[in-house]
């Protein structure tokens, strides 16, 4: 291990919701460790049970569906900043079908809020993918100074 990956944890969980509990809890260890205040935790234990649970609801569908599925949380732990990313070798989409994140749009869903709600409590939110080529999600939260 390099220098650079010495704050890095990564699991591989399987697509079960019974595991998100264990997520939160590494999560939120790792966020306390990076200097987060208790609020900033709990915005973090949400964003990333969002992001995981996008996972295990559309990533293996399918013919791709499978007892055995798993996906990877990366958590990056820095001073004053966390770095999680949650990556799997799931079906994919294509990201511009993703409906806008607007209050507006949120008050009329009942689902789907996932990614609107990622993008307001985290400082950054990055989502990469591609039908057939899984996907990468970055989430990124700052100390607030």
């Amino acid at each position: 291990m390099s220098a650079a990956d010495a704050g890095v944890i990564e699991m591989k969980v399987p697509c079960d919701p019974r595991f998100l509990s264990v997520v939160r809890l590494a999560v939120a260890g790792a966020a306390a460790r990076a200097g987060l205040a208790v609020a900033e935790i709990d915005d973090v234990k949400v964003a990333i049970s969002e992001a995981c649970t996008n996972v295990i609801d559309h990533a293996f569908v399918g013919p791709a569906a499978s007892a055995s599925a798993t996906f990877t949380v990366r958590i990056n732990v820095g001073e004053g900043e966390l770095r999680l990313e949650v990556l799997d070798e799931g079906a994919g989409f294509d990201p511009k079908h993703l409906p806008a994140a607007t209050v507006e749009n949120a008050a009329e869903r009942e689902r789907g809020l996932g990614v609107f709600l990622m993008q307001g409590l985290m400082d950054e939110v990055k989502i990469e993918s591609a039908p057939g080529s899984g996907t990468r999600v970055l989430l990124v939260k700052r100390q607030a100074r």
